[in-house]
């Protein structure tokens, strides 16, 4: 195993946890003060502290586990740490998840579990992918059959599958060395079936393309709860600055909204792109769990299967 590719997988788990992180705090924040005062100079990011994580890199890893531990992606095993996981505390945990997580507590399948109806179309299966997409980093087959293995213990809803797919996708073409930032929307949008999570990521990549004035392009693609908006304004924080993941993650944090799953997001894309070396190290220091976290990371690269 390349060590590069070893670092790629290490920065995407710790790009998730740090955006999650930076973003906890910010959740909920509204209208635009935070991010007009950092892109005009006026914010001193000095004073932007690492929060606990959330459940957003708390089931990520379970994931990562999870595929670790049964050397592919098992929806009953996901739904079992999930439930441990939940049973412990589940900090941040969301509507759709606590739904199913009662469901599961209650004797129900891991997959007849997951909520249904339109207040399942969330991002609980984009925040917590990433780890299905770096499995599928080297083997593009069954990466939507995983994802959706993964996404309905909690979320039967094709809006919030869909998100996932984008993010698992987009986060096993960043690990490549043929990935290019530039062409991933055409990637995404092909792959895609015409749903508001299309619509949502084809205005954000034009939205970059034109190179429409930020604050208001991330308002037009939405800074909510839903898979179509959190997914396509966390791809969008990435294309602005592909090569920086600090500043992806300061534009996805400081728009406010759903900051800590948009953080995740983008931080999952920015790290497995650029790698464990390109998180600076005062973020690194602060996060909680960082070693462990890393060493998943190396861990899933090493059993990650090969191309066929």
């Amino acid at each position: 195993m390349h060590d590069d590719l070893r670092s790629k997988f290490a920065g995407c788990l710790l790009g998730l946890a740090i955006g999650d992180s930076l973003g906890a705090d910010l959740e909920g924040h509204p209208g635009d003060e935070l991010i007009r005062a950092y892109l005009e100079g006026r914010y001193n990011t000095d004073r932007l502290a690492l929060s606990m994580w959330t459940d957003d890199t708390a089931l990520a890893v379970a994931t990562a586990q999870s595929i670790l531990d049964s050397g592919c992606v098992n929806g009953a095993d996901l739904a079992a740490k999930y439930l441990v996981w939940f049973e412990g505390g589940g900090r941040g945990i969301g509507r759709a998840t606590l739904h199913a997580m009662r469901r599961l507590q209650k004797g129900a399948s891991w997959d007849e579990a997951g909520e249904t109806g339109e207040f399942a179309a969330g991002n609980g299966v984009a925040m917590r992918i990433a780890p299905v997409g770096l499995y599928h980093s080297r083997r593009a087959t069954g990466l939507e059959e995983d994802v959706r293995t993964c996404g309905i213990v909690t979320h039967r809803n094709e809006e919030a599958l869909l998100g996932g797919e984008c993010v698992a996708y987009a986060v096993a073409r960043a690990t490549q060395d043929d990935f290019d930032p530039e062409v991933l929307g055409i990637e995404l949008l092909s792959r895609l079936k015409p749903s508001r999570c299309q619509d949502s990521i084809e205005r954000a990549f034009d939205a970059w393309h034109a190179g429409t004035e930020l604050i208001g392009a991330l308002q037009s693609i939405g800074l909510g709860g839903s898979a179509f908006e959190t997914v396509a304004s966390a791809l969008y924080c990435f294309l602005v600055a592909p090569e920086d993941l600090e500043r992806t993650l300061l534009l996805a944090v400081l728009a406010g909204g759903d900051a800590d799953t948009r953080g995740a997001i983008a931080g999952a894309i920015s790290g497995a792109y650029l790698g464990v070396e390109a998180i600076p190290s005062h973020w690194l220091s602060q996060l909680a769990g960082a070693q462990t976290i890393t060493d998943l990371g190396y861990r899933l690269a090493d059993v990650a299967p090969g191309e066929e």
